[in-house]
């Protein structure tokens, strides 16, 4: 049984033999002009699509030839099929990309498709786009015009760039992270104390926040980076604004004070 519609169909159609020439000179000068077949950039011969021959599940044959773009194999179709149920499809492009887990999964899928015996008023009986956003789904967005299409391709557009912005925040997150990974009292200017956030400096430091209650003589804020375990001392009753002036003081002292 025929699994696959020949090429000769799909392609070609039946082939075509030219009749021989009766006069030698014909016959010369047919060798002399016979450039070869028509080509494609690739050096692929160019060959004119020919009627594929239909049956009807209602009866008769329905002849229809597959427009250029059509890549589908009708092997199935010529079988056996309702007029209305023909579709061409071409070639289909997505973006694909593989998971953590290891799964593929592709986006912005798109193939043109037409069904050019429809009768349902969809528009589908001219060639239209069929975009998959997310192609496993097998939802497309309808029957996109080249206008849907065009507003479509602006939306993604728009949102590569956006895709470009935030990958830029991500390079300038990720130095800075370095860049407080790598923070060592011993590198800190004044200025680094006075910018960085007071998590950051603590940690630089390798300092603990320890609250107290009462002090004499008024003392708020008290350093001790003498013990085993460096401290800064803090009065409970400080608001989180004054913590963290007094901890930037203090700081910026001991920089100061390295000379």
């Amino acid at each position: 049984m025929q699994t696959t519609v020949p090429a000769a169909f799909k392609n070609s159609g039946a082939p075509v033999t030219p009749p021989a020439a009766s006069d030698p000179l014909e016959s010369v000068l047919r060798s002399a002009f016979d450039q070869g077949e028509p080509c494609d950039a690739d050096g692929n011969p160019i060959v004119e699509p020919q009627p594929i021959t239909y049956a009807l599940r209602t009866g008769g044959v329905l002849v229809e030839t597959c427009p250029t773009w059509c890549v589908l194999d009708h092997a199935d179709d010529i079988q056996g099929i309702y007029a209305e149920d023909l579709v061409h499809q071409g070639a289909e492009i997505e973006l694909p990309t593989t998971t953590i887990e290891g799964s593929r999964v592709s986006i912005l899928a798109a193939q043109i498709q037409q069904w050019p015996f429809s009768t349902d008023g969809s528009g589908s009986e001219v060639p239209y786009m069929a975009l998959r956003p997310e192609a496993s789904m097998g939802e497309s967005l309808g029957y996109s015009t080249p206008e849907d299409v065009e507003a479509a391709i602006r939306r993604t557009e728009a949102h590569l760039q956006s895709l470009r912005g935030l990958n830029a925040r991500l390079v300038e997150a990720r130095a800075e992270y370095e860049h407080r990974q790598g923070l060592r009292p011993e590198n800190l200017s004044v200025d680094d104390v006075r910018t960085l956030p007071v998590p950051v400096l603590l940690k630089a430091f390798g300092l603990k926040v320890v609250e107290f209650g009462d002090m004499p003589h008024g003392v708020q804020v008290w350093l001790d980076r003498t013990g085993s375990e460096p401290a800064v001392y803090l009065l409970r009753s400080l608001p989180q604004s004054a913590r963290e002036s007094l901890v930037r003081e203090c700081l910026v002292a001991v920089v100061e004070a390295r000379g």
